[in-house]
């Protein structure tokens, strides 16, 4: 039978910060961004600031109403993946199969693993390694599919291992909320809801049909789930994504096009490190997302020659807008999104000078800091031209399909 482990890093954005500052132990310890950037809203939050209610999506401004002493960090990426790296080749030290599944949480297949003792031996190995090594804990879901493994590092935290099994599962698992089960989003779950599903073991005894009938295959996939019969292999290849992107909400609204101008060459060069980091050689869909001052989505979408070119892509960015989006007086947010990747299109001259550039400097930064080499034209504002620095944390919430 297959040996799947879900581990889950506990509180692990400000739990990083308090490793990189120990007087911050014991304190309660939120991670937002800035109030007068708009950024005000906490994304991450340890135990000892959630015992006094300050939890993800909680302004700033109300968490230290609620918690006086509450300490709030500034996201810190570099730090984030640097301490994600260490404890994945922790994981990496017994199986080659290791998913990942977001910065703090991955799936192992430690099927083959025996040498390291049984799945429950390995995960409470890892637990300690975790802890004594790097000074973080984890949560870790032991079973026999991803799913229940997935519940089972939510079950108990912090630092606990849950085994969920094909004898325990249906107590364990069928009394939770149909919420928590990995795979069901908010529009599913009130779908769900509206049909009298409450919890997951009313998912397992509705009709296998009828869920295909209203949700096609992701019915199926939540029947089987539901019902332990989830058979999805653990992942320890990378896939490429099939596409690439980045938004920056700014720290005032922008009212002029030169402003505009500079945030899409902001994202455009993120959006083509991205790329490069990710190996993908050229992209023939642009699309770009605005968020005006009433906080009003918009999107839209073109073709564009083939190309990894940060400047191409700032270029049809701003067309688009110009061309969809003239008429907005104040912008909050503005994003970039590449896709429909190809390998062999051959590049014009100047195309290929582009690609080289961005790639002499995403090498650069690399090597010595994002901020050691600039475009001129970010000196412009630079409040803008740094605003992915303080870009929020992405949310881990599924998007529903």
């Amino acid at each position: 039978m297959r040996a799947i482990l879900h581990c889950d890093l506990n509180n692990f954005y400000a739990s990083c910060e308090v490793l990189q500052n120990p007087p911050l132990r014991g304190l309660p310890v939120a991670v937002g961004g800035r109030e007068e950037d708009r950024h005000g809203v906490v994304v991450a939050s340890n135990y000892e600031a959630k015992k006094f209610g300050v939890r993800c999506g909680v302004t700033t401004h109300e968490a230290k109403k609620l918690c006086k002493n509450l300490v709030i960090c500034p996201p810190h990426f570099s730090l984030y993946n640097k301490y994600s790296r260490l404890v994945r080749r922790i994981y990496e030290s017994y199986t080659d199969k290791v998913e990942v599944f977001s910065i703090d949480e991955c799936f192992l297949d430690v099927t083959h693993s025996k040498i390291f003792g049984t799945p429950v031996e390995i995960a409470n190995e890892i637990r300690e390694r975790v802890k004594k090594e790097i000074g973080l804990t984890i949560s870790v879901g032991v079973s026999y599919n991803k799913t229940f493994a997935k519940i089972g590092s939510d079950y108990k935290k912090p630092d606990a291992t849950t085994v969920i099994t094909e004898e325990n599962f249906k107590d364990i698992v069928w009394p939770l909320p149909v919420g928590d089960m990995f795979g069901v989003g908010r529009k599913s779950r009130e779908k769900l809801e509206r049909f009298g599903v409450a919890t997951i073991g009313d998912l397992a005894h509705m009709d296998r049909n009828f869920l295909v009938k209203e949700f096609g295959k992701v019915g199926d996939d939540l029947y089987k789930k539901a019902n332990g019969l989830d058979d999805e292999e653990v992942n320890g290849e990378y896939e490429q994504p099939k596409s690439v992107g980045n938004s920056a909400t700014f720290y005032k609204d922008l009212t002029d096009l030169k402003d505009i101008a500079l945030a899409f060459n902001t994202i455009a060069e993120s959006v083509a490190e991205r790329m490069i980091k990710h190996n993908l050689k050229q992209a023939r869909t642009l699309s770009i997302v605005v968020r005006d001052a009433d906080l009003k989505f918009y999107q839209r979408q073109c073709q564009m020659p083939p190309c990894r070119s940060s400047e191409v892509f700032s270029k049809y960015a701003l067309k688009l807008f110009k061309e969809s989006f003239f008429s907005l007086k104040r912008v909050r947010l503005l994003g970039i999104t590449v896709s429909g990747f190809e390998e062999n299109s051959q590049l014009s001259f100047f195309e290929e000078k582009q690609d080289n550039m961005d790639e002499i400097m995403h090498t650069i930064r690399q090597k010595y800091g994002h901020n050691k080499i600039v475009r001129g034209n970010a000196l412009l504002d630079t409040k803008i031209s740094t605003a992915l620095d303080r870009e929020q944390l992405d949310k881990k919430s599924e998007e529903d399909k």
